[in-house]
């Protein structure tokens, strides 16, 4: 069975034995939500930290702190505690790395901080994590096993 393609600014559901897999995370964060018991899991393709209007609202996935809250509803609509629901996020490098300075140069840090600060104030468990750095990554996550597997863009393999 071929996995579930989450593009950037999107996220899916899936039900145990699918697989997600998201292409090409530089500065962009994966979130991975998970309920082992209902074998329930959802994956976002985060290109930014934080929502500021209405209008950041309409691409919800955009947003690490949308992102986690819409997942969250999406969950819960299909029985899902949220109180259940444990984490996995990867990504948030620094492509260009000593090429720009100031604020905008670090989307990759504050990708993840944003998306750690909203995981907790849903109190959702952070169980894994492969961030930083300067490599692009490729995730999967198998809902069947709740492995997330990351591929680096130089060649190392994690699971998670």
């Amino acid at each position: 069975m071929k996995p579930l393609v989450v593009g950037i600014s999107e996220f899916l559901m899936a039900r145990r034995p699918e697989r997600m897999v998201t292409y090409g995370l530089g500065s962009c964060v994966a979130i991975v939500l998970y309920a082992r018991e209902q074998g329930l899991g959802a994956m976002a393709h985060v290109m930014l930290p934080l929502a500021y209007s209405e209008q950041d609202h309409a691409v919800p996935a955009k947003f690490a702190d949308t992102a986690v809250s819409t997942m969250v509803d999406q969950m819960e609509q299909q029985g899902v505690n949220a109180a259940d629901l444990v984490a996995k996020i990867a990504g948030g490098a620094d492509m260009f790395a000593g090429q720009f300075k100031g604020k905008s140069r670090r989307i990759g840090a504050r990708n993840v901080m944003s998306a750690r600060k909203t995981l907790d104030n849903f109190g959702i468990r952070l169980l894994a994590q492969d961030v930083g750095g300067t490599a692009g990554r490729t995730v999967e996550f198998d809902t069947d096993t709740g492995l997330l597997t990351v591929r680096t863009l130089r060649g190392g393999v994690k699971q998670l």
